[in-house]
């Protein structure tokens, strides 16, 4: 493995970065939502003073906690869309990899957005179904899938698996545009998708 046991790498920890950058510079309170083995949590830390981690999966959550155990994360072991989180008080909420595990993209995406603060940030990166409309994005994205996991070598997560995601792209920007008016709808080269989006002021 590319970069030994502390310093692993996969496609999902290479999108952290693109989500840390969505978080605004003076954020001073974010959410993990689905935060799974914990590395984005871990990075937000190191510049954010307050952090929240929440994931469904408690062997995962307490494996991301041992792993972070000296970054001041706090860790929540619930459902995103049931636990107790303070609405609308997170500077900044972001999703690494995990949206595409709740079947109703549209009461999740509300659920993300209630939590943020007016003005602030709800950035998400996830999965969508293979469509054929889309199909030369999702071949060209897997074959620099596969080429990319051979050369960094791929680190592989501890968090469970759902597929196929339950929309295709167009059906997540049709669900994405009647839930977060103005938010934008990116495809990634490395057949993912970013979701930003502003909160009202």
């Amino acid at each position: 493995m590319t970069g030994g046991v502390e310093r692993p790498w996969n496609i999902n920890i290479h999108y952290d970065g693109l989500l840390d950058a969505q978080v605004p510079c003076d954020a001073r309170r974010v959410l993990d939502a689905g935060c799974g083995d914990g590395f984005l949590a871990a990075r937000l830390a190191q510049r954010v003073p307050d952090v929240t981690a929440v994931d469904v999966d408690a062997p995962v959550l307490q494996r991301a906690q041992d792993r972070f155990a000296e970054r001041p994360v706090r860790w929540v072991h619930g459902d995103v869309m049931t636990a107790s989180l303070p609405h609308a008080q997170f500077d900044a909420v972001v999703s690494n990899a995990a949206l595409h595990h709740v079947e109703d993209t549209r009461a999740a995406l509300e659920r993300l957005a209630g939590l943020v603060v007016p003005g602030g940030t709800l950035a998400v990166v996830t999965f969508v179904r293979f469509s054929l409309r889309h199909g030369l994005w999702h071949l060209t994205t897997a074959v620099r899938c596969a080429v990319i996991n051979r050369i960094k070598g791929k680190w592989e997560h501890t968090a469970p698996i759902k597929w196929p995601p339950p929309d295709t792209l167009a059906q997540l920007r049709e669900n994405v545009g009647a839930v977060l008016p103005g938010a934008r709808v990116r495809r990634l080269r490395y057949g993912r998708v970013l979701i930003t989006w502003r909160a009202p002021a």
